[in-house]
């Protein structure tokens, strides 16, 4: 297993339990370096793999702005988003994959590997393996060392950890903003003991997140508190990737553009077919199976109404409808409910 993220790890544990002998490594030597996530849990993630209460915070409440600032909240009882430390819960998921069986290396970076007698011989360590599995980002080194294919469509976005807010609403505030954040959003989360705001639009722009700071800080304040961390990354936004699987390899998460194409949320997804998919790797070495790849391709749900609402978002003035919906309570709760809370659920 590559990468020690949401996605390898919740593939290397389930293999564990099917009694296979597992290895992870990852390049960071520690969970809390270049994160590059805001580590936003759907309720279905939680769902899947818990995280402790000391690790998260619920949020019940979103709250959508327009260019102009005006807004609206869209929420539901029986739903609830979770901000993170996320370091802290990498560095849980870790411990309760060791804990699993698995060994876990830190410091240690894939550099290829060479098949010999049906079996993965890696460059670095000389580790023999039957099946490799790339979970290690959307710039995937195993996709590009072994040939398979690569993310094309993607988002970059920029996040500041900022001190506690002292008057924060307790909502996930998201602001659509065609010039600050042409193709997606930016945001700002009361978290676990930080205030997180971001930024991220189409890669072909330049992520201004200090201009975008200076333009919400009205409503925030955001000017009188420390910077206490910065992240970066970019987002796959293509969808499943048409060549995601080899003779005796599988990439899973962002590697394999598990993301959603509209919201851009992948840990639910990493979680989900990180455990599809080791069920799928363990049926195919212990009784002949299928490959995964294959497994995963038929119960991946297409969701072709995301992929339209992305071409819509990127092509229509995203902006100006949102303006004219706010302006229409009950088609703007419709509307903000199904992108928000229309999550995917478990595959037939």
């Amino acid at each position: 297993m590559v990468g020690a993220g949401f996605a390898g790890l919740a593939c290397a544990r389930e293999l564990a339990g099917s009694g296979l002998k597992v290895l992870v490594i990852e390049k960071k030597r520690n969970a809390g370096d270049h994160i590059h996530t805001t580590g936003i849990l759907v309720k279905e993630a939680q769902d899947e793999w818990a995280a402790p209460a000391n690790l998260v915070r619920a949020i019940r409440r979103v709250r959508v702005y327009g260019p102009s600032l005006r807004s609206a909240v869209v929420e539901r009882d029986d739903y609830f988003f979770l901000a993170t430390d996320t370091a802290g819960l990498l560095g849980w998921l870790q411990e309760e994959t060791r804990k699993s069986g698995v060994e876990v290396r830190i410091g240690e970076t894939f550099r290829g590997a060479r098949r010999e007698n049906g079996h993965w011989v890696l460059e670095e360590s000389g580790a023999v393996c039957r099946f490799l599995v790339g979970a290690d980002g959307a710039r995937s080194p195993v996709a590009r060392l072994m040939d398979l294919g690569r993310n094309t469509q993607y988002l970059k976005g920029v996040e500041y950890a900022y001190e506690p807010l002292d008057q924060a609403e307790l909502s996930l505030h998201c602001f659509v903003d065609p010039e600050f954040a042409p193709g997606y959003i930016g945001w700002v989360l009361p978290g676990v003991g930080v205030t997180q705001v971001g930024l991220a639009c189409h890669s072909r722009h330049t992520v201004d997140l200090r201009g975008f700071i200076r333009r919400i800080d009205p409503l925030f304040g955001l000017s009188k508190r420390r910077v206490l961390e910065k992240r970066g990354g970019i987002i796959p936004i293509g969808g499943l990737l048409r060549n995601f699987y080899g003779e005796g390899v599988l990439l899973l998460g962002d590697a394999a553009g598990m993301v959603s194409p509209l919201t851009a949320g992948g840990i639910h997804r990493a979680y989900l077919y990180g455990r599809l998919g080791a069920q799928a790797i363990a049926h195919h070495l212990q009784a002949g199976g299928p490959h995964p790849g294959e497994v995963i391709r038929k119960g991946y749900p297409g969701r072709p109404w995301q992929h339209a609402a992305r071409w819509v978002y990127d092509h229509l003035p995203a902006g100006a409808m949102l303006e004219a919906a706010l302006r229409m309570p009950r088609v703007f709760r419709r509307v903000a409910g199904k992108i928000f809370f229309d999550r995917m659920s478990w595959p037939e």
